[in-house]
């Protein structure tokens, strides 16, 4: 099965996509846009339509029918490259994409049961394309060049293999590209679909069109094998977009930076990679005039992602944050550091690895929305007195599960889960430490004498005192020496769960 995206509107969808995604759809009914080429109208848009413009009027003719017409001169380069940024998040479904002057075909055999079938493959696409400004005709059909006729004249049919044919026959034979110089002499002889261009003898159409127009025939009904160049990723992602208005808040940057990402993401799926560190730089109206440096944000990620929407996430709180010294009018996206990652299996219940994935993104989004300052971990520290055993220490990636402690099978002595800041003073009635009510020893004596090397010593016996009237289970200790205010006698230093 092959999918076929046809681009009719490129050279517009360029022009009207240079405003913000706000303001397009009126833009579109409205505004009088024509694409000039060779001095005549190859586009026109709404709004010029309705003024009374038609493709192949000069332009002066245009600017005669209505004089507030914006003529735009086509820029073929440009196209092209809004053509590779469709072809990178077309990879996201497929390996095999195939660039064409004004789309993509797509060889998604293997991918069909993957993503649910043809139609979600298709739909997908659509709405990546539609995020990128790009208006496209998709069909679908067994063989690569009936699906770009398809989709040339239709959108949104998806053809098997009982009914292709006959869709493929009611199509006008120009779709056939060597046919396309001979509209006129295939009007005479009143050939208007290619099913009747198809019961035309085989040795004239040679003789009078030549070869290639039969190979292009056999080849979209199977007799003849198709051969694609497959377009192939750049080594390294770092893609450019020029804004066409003057930005000046961030909340306006986020679309234009999720075309970016959108790209990104196919890019990854393309390399098997993830990305652990990526960059956005804002190049200012100014920078021009060579008076501003461009502002760069370095966002890292706790676990190496390729998610389209966990990624925009990090980057709307990125750009949240931020505060714009002038008005931006490019920007770049840049993956910087990269890291081999195969897609992610189906689970039907959650794992280690997809639980410490989770893990990450918290840590990326606080740390994204707090700053890298406020989100700490707790790690242990090599102090046996209680109170300086753990510290708080900046997080670390998460790269997937972690492997069991090599202590996680000895026996230690219990610890509380919650241990007071400062150990509270208890009362003793006969001898005997007492809390809401007199506390029985159950564990102990486990004595900790250390802390000579910083002045702060602690000689201190602990043990686990149960509160039978309250059912609390608390970690108490005696204080056999007096070291500032801990003065000897027993004190209450935690609680068990």
């Amino acid at each position: 099965m092959w999918i076929a995206s046809f681009l009719p509107q490129l050279p517009l969808d360029l022009a009207f996509r240079r405003w913000p995604e706000a303001l397009q759809d009126n833009l579109r009914s409205t505004l009088p846009i024509v694409i000039i080429e060779s001095g005549r109208v190859g586009w026109v848009s709404a709004g010029a339509g309705q003024a009374g413009i038609v493709p192949g009027m000069s332009e002066s003719g245009a600017r005669t029918r209505s004089a507030s017409v914006i003529p735009v001169s086509r820029d073929i380069e440009a196209e092209g490259r809004a053509v590779t940024e469709a072809a990178l998040w077309a990879l996201h479904f497929t390996p095999e994409v195939a660039v064409r002057h004004s789309g993509l075909i797509l060889n998604v055999a293997a991918s069909l049961r993957l993503f649910g079938g043809v139609e979600t493959i298709a739909q997908r696409l659509r709405n990546g394309l539609d995020e990128l400004g790009l208006t496209a005709n998709i069909a679908a059909a067994p063989t690569a060049t009936a699906a770009w006729w398809l989709a040339q004249s239709h959108d949104g049919i998806i053809a098997g293999d009982a009914q292709y044919a006959d869709l493929v026959d009611s199509l006008p034979p120009t779709l056939i590209e060597p046919l396309m110089p001979h509209a006129e002499s295939l009007k005479a002889i009143g050939c208007r679909t290619i099913g009747q261009f198809r019961r035309l003898p085989r040795s004239g159409i040679v003789k009078r069109f030549g070869k290639a127009v039969l190979t292009e025939l056999d080849r979209c009904f199977g007799s003849e094998p198709e051969l694609f160049t497959w377009y192939e990723a750049p080594e390294r992602f770092c893609q450019r977009i020029e804004l066409g208005a003057r930005i000046e808040t961030t909340e306006l940057l986020l679309h234009s930076a999720r075309r970016l990402l959108l790209q990104m993401t196919g890019f990854l799926s393309a390399r098997f990679c993830a990305v652990t560190q990526f960059s956005l730089s804002l190049h200012h109206e100014t920078v021009r005039l060579g008076k501003s440096p461009t502002t760069r944000i370095d966002i890292k990620l706790g676990a190496p992602s390729r998610d389209l929407e966990h990624l925009t996430l990090l980057m709307k709180e990125h750009l949240a944050k931020l505060v714009l010294e002038s008005s931006v009018v490019e920007m770049t996206l840049s993956a910087d550091a990269l890291e081999e990652r195969a897609a992610p299996n189906n689970e039907l219940f959650p794992t280690a690895t997809s639980q410490s994935e989770m893990l990450g993104r918290l840590i990326e989004r606080l740390t994204s929305r707090l700053g890298p300052d406020a989100v700490t971990r707790i790690a242990i520290s090599a102090d046996h007195r209680p109170e300086k055993c753990t510290v708080h220490a900046a997080p670390v990636p998460v790269k997937g599960a972690r492997p069991p402690s090599p202590l996680s099978g000895a026996s230690f002595p219990p610890r509380p889960t919650w241990l007071l800041k400062d150990p509270i003073p208890l009362i003793t009635r006969h001898n005997r430490p007492f809390y809401g009510a007199e506390l029985r020893l159950l564990i102990g004596p486990e004595r900790i004498e250390t802390g000579w090397w910083d002045d702060e010593v602690i000689q201190r016996d602990y043990f686990v005192a149960l509160n039978e009237s309250c059912h609390l289970v608390l970690w108490v200790f005696r204080a056999r020496i007096s070291i500032d205010d801990e003065e000897p006698g027993w004190y209450l230093h935690g609680f068990f769960a």
